[in-house]
């Protein structure tokens, strides 16, 4: 089939303006020639046509796609499935947009238009989100968020008051109030996380590493430090069960040391598991010397009794891996990195 420049512009909806455009650049000019003069496109160049509008429905400019085609590097089935590919994300994103406003439909029916400040607080924190979480998390918290929306309109904003009440009042990490307070929270952070650990992980980089999100939540700095002051408190007495009264000394000794450092390494552990690697790789070989190295330096002190028995611990007190990033996945993997040292 050969098409006059106004008919393939009209099959196609594309103005004859563009048409002449391309042609004007060199990018695609018709091959065929008429005895009359006119000039006409073949199906050569309508395959040319759909490569320049894939490659720029992808985002490249007129230029980049020039110099693409002039090299013949990308050939026509690996266009198809890059749009193939483009096309499944923006249906995965106009699908989550969709539900977004489902959602705020449902609440513009059941209350007031909301004001200047309910609209800026919305777009703030999906501004944050989106800094730390891929769409796909982003939906998976939403939905977690829908199951427990009676609890974090209600119950989470007291827990919250009553948290900055406790701290303000001094109420001491190793009170019974305190321990029990730590465990309602991490387990409705574990609850809001679909009790999935790399989610948790993300969010507690969230609130450690944000200030507009720390001032969104209302949850400080200080805040979280007093949290993980009485979780340390409660850990405490968990392995007391394990651990003689010598071994809580060496212990405690040395926890105070590179405290800091073991939600990055977990975090990092959990984000190479996510990519599949082998616990026999030489990734993961590193990341069991540096989780050794650690867990001597800031728990152990290198006494293998004292290791045993938090090993032993760790394994059967659920409330030791609650609101931690930690599971028996992660405990698994490094070890039989560790098999390979």
């Amino acid at each position: 089939m050969l098409l006059k420049v106004g008919q393939l512009a009209r099959q196609i909806s594309l103005s004859v303006r563009t048409l002449h455009h391309y042609e004007e650049i060199g990018l695609l000019s018709p091959s065929v020639r008429t005895d009359a003069g006119h000039r006409l496109y073949n199906t050569k160049d309508i395959s040319r046509l759909y490569r320049i509008q894939a490659l720029k429905q992808l985002g490249l400019s007129l230029l980049q796609i020039s110099e693409l085609i002039q090299q013949d590097v990308q050939d026509l089935p690996a266009i198809i499935t890059q749009q193939i590919t483009h096309l499944d994300r923006e249906i995965v994103q106009a699908t989550q947009l969709k539900n977004r406003l489902l959602a705020l439909q449902n609440n513009l029916k059941s209350i007031h238009e909301p004001g200047m400040t309910n609209w800026l607080d919305t777009l703030a924190l999906m501004n944050i989100y989106e800094r730390y979480l891929t769409a796909d998390e982003i939906e998976e918290l939403n939905g977690y968020a829908q199951t427990l929306k009676q609890e974090l309109e209600h119950d989470w904003p007291k827990m919250v008051n009553k948290l900055k009440t406790m701290m303000e009042q001094n109420v001491a990490p190793d009170t019974q109030e305190a321990k029990e307070f730590v465990i309602r929270w991490t387990e409705m952070l574990e609850r809001l996380a679909g009790h999935n650990p790399d989610l948790l992980l993300k969010i507690y980089s969230m609130s450690s590493n944000d200030l507009e999100m720390q001032v969104e939540s209302g949850i400080s700095p200080a805040m979280n430090d007093y949290l993980g002051r009485i979780m340390g408190a409660l850990h405490r007495d968990i392995f007391a069960r394990y651990l003689t009264a010598e071994q809580m000394q060496i212990m405690e000794k040395h926890q105070r040391e590179n405290r800091e450092q073991w939600l990055p390494l977990i975090t990092e552990v959990r984000a190479q598991m996510q990519l599949g690697i082998s616990p026999e790789s030489e990734v993961a070989r590193v990341l069991a010397l540096k989780w050794k190295a650690l867990f001597e330096a800031s728990v152990s002190g290198g006494d293998a009794e004292i290791t045993a028995r938090l090993r032993q611990a760790y394994d059967n007190e659920p409330l030791l891996v609650q609101g931690t990033g930690l599971d028996k996945k992660l405990f698994k993997f490094i070890r039989q990195a560790m098999d390979h040292l």
